[in-house]
Parts: structure tokens; C-alpha cells; sequence
């Protein structure tokens, strides 16, 4: 039984980290200019920086926030703040579509690749 339940989460997991990767791979085509980013949990930069954040890690108190932006070429700040909306955009879908997304995502930074 224990081994079908690892089969079933192994699955689930494997179609939550497809659906990070559509998502980041869609936010990379709609924004060229965009290099990378990465994704932080508040509550872990929160304590690295000594600020006493809630430590109740239910659903409703799971944030990330985006750090470390970065362009192929310089862009306009209304270039910046539509990448910034993008990008949270693409992290909210994500994580109402696939609750589980939070583990995959906190923590990563995204790179474009280049073919």
C-alpha cells in the first residue's frame, strides 16, 4: 500500500513541476527581455534579516515574492514593473492551480535558456 501511495505522490508531483515549467516557459515568451529571477518565501528571507514573522505555515499564510530581476538588455522601469506583474501572475496561477507548487518554487531561481 505504502508503495502505491509513493507512486500516486511521485505522479502528482511530477505533474506539478510540469505545470511550473509551462508557466515559467509561457512568462519567458511573453517578456523576451527577461533574463531571470528568483523566487523567495517570506517567511524564510524574514528570518535570515532577524524580523519575527508568524511561524504558522498554513496554506493562507504561504508567500513568495520575487528577488533578483534581471534583463538581457536595459529596459524601461514600466518594462520592470510589467516583468514584476508577469511573474507574480505566473506564481499565483500556478500555486491556486497546484497548492504543492509552493515547495517547488521557494527558494529556485528561473534562468532563460538559451538554444
Amino acid at each position: 500500500m505504502k508503495a502505491i501511495q509513493t507512486a500516486l505522490l511521485d505522479a502528482h508531483l511530477h505533474r506539478v513541476e510540469a505545470e511550473v515549467a509551462m508557466q515559467i516557459k509561457s512568462l519567458f515568451g511573453r517578456c523576451p527581455e527577461l533574463a531571470g529571477f528568483a523566487v523567495q518565501d517570506m517567511a524564510a528571507v524574514g528570518d535570515l534579516v532577524g524580523l519575527s514573522l508568524d511561524n504558522d505555515r498554513s496554506d493562507e499564510k504561504l508567500t513568495l515574492f520575487v528577488t533578483d530581476i534581471d534583463f538581457s538588455t536595459t529596459v524601461s522601469s514600466e518594462a520592470i514593473e510589467e516583468a514584476y506583474t508577469l511573474i507574480g501572475t505566473a506564481i499565483s496561477d500556478v500555486m491556486s492551480a497546484q497548492p504543492k507548487a509552493f515547495e517547488l518554487l521557494r527558494g529556485r531561481t528561473f534562468a532563460r535558456t538559451l538554444h
